[in-house]
């Protein structure tokens, strides 16, 4: 029996109009999340019944990112464990309910306790899990500061520079110069505030992912003259209050989230 083992191997089986329905924007790439744990199959809907029971048992998927996030949460909650929760509250800017610290992510609280465990009342996700154990782990309280610089220049940045440049900054501005007013609303809805920056930018938005972990969004819209353009701008102090990594998963994050929201919400359920 031939094994699937290669994204090209899963994108034969599909129907190839990148309609966007299984929440990544192209067949392809919905291929390749398959071959890595991330989505299956049946998250297609176009794939009969019949064509599924005879190829999903075919598959070998590769190691997945779920798998590798679930490794490094298992040892982050082991630090979490010998921790003060209630003397380092004040240090994260957080709440202490019920034994528990309540950490407010984009206007949602989300609760760590003392095991580790994070629960809450939206969609829980390593996207924002990983994130949220490094903040409570290694943030040194450092007030901010209002001077707003961009990621690569934070310390320990340089290596998560292009990523951040090119998954988050880019794939957001792809996002904006199709679902402008859709954006907004979402960003709204999380809390967002509009601020006067420098730079003249259309619009300017502060959200806040983390208490001590502002996130400044700038977007240009196109002209005659000059394409779009947009940035994610960091308080100096960051670098301080979490590390670059979890910087870059918490800007991922919040952008898969607009993705499927987008999806879900636009009239033809297609991001573009």
């Amino acid at each position: 029996m031939t094994k699937l083992n290669k994204p090209l191997d899963i994108y034969k089986l599909l129907p190839k109009t990148n309609c966007g329905h299984c929440g990544v924007p192209s067949c392809m790439a919905f291929a390749a999340s398959v071959l890595q744990g991330l989505k299956s199959l049946n998250g297609c809907p176009y794939l009969s019944k019949d064509l599924l029971a005879q190829h999903d048992s075919q598959l070998i998927r590769r190691r997945s990112m779920d798998d590798d996030y679930m490794e490094v949460i298992s040892q982050l909650q082991q630090k979490v464990q010998s921790l003060d929760l209630a003397g380092i509250a004040p240090r994260l800017g957080v709440r202490l309910i019920q034994g528990k610290l309540a950490i407010n992510c984009l206007g949602k609280d989300f609760f760590i306790d003392q095991a580790g465990e994070m629960t809450s009342t939206c969609h829980v996700n390593h996207w924002l899990y990983v994130p949220l154990l490094h903040y409570i782990l290694g943030c040194q309280g450092v007030a901010l500061q209002e001077k707003w610089v961009p990621f690569g220049s934070l310390p320990g940045a340089a290596e998560w520079s292009q990523y951040f440049s090119h998954r988050c900054e880019e794939a957001l501005r792809q996002i904006a110069d199709v679902h402008k007013e859709l954006l907004l609303e979402i960003l709204f809805l999380f809390g967002a505030q509009t601020v006067d920056a420098a730079g003249k930018a259309d619009h300017s938005l502060l959200i806040r992912p983390l208490p001590k972990v502002p996130f400044l969004i700038n977007y240009w819209q196109p002209d005659a003259e000059f394409p779009s353009k947009l940035n994610i701008l960091l308080d100096q102090s960051a670098a301080q209050n979490i590390n670059a990594r979890s910087i870059t998963l918490l800007a991922r994050g919040i952008i898969e989230m607009i993705r499927q929201l987008i999806v879900s919400h636009s009239r033809d359920g297609k991001l573009f």
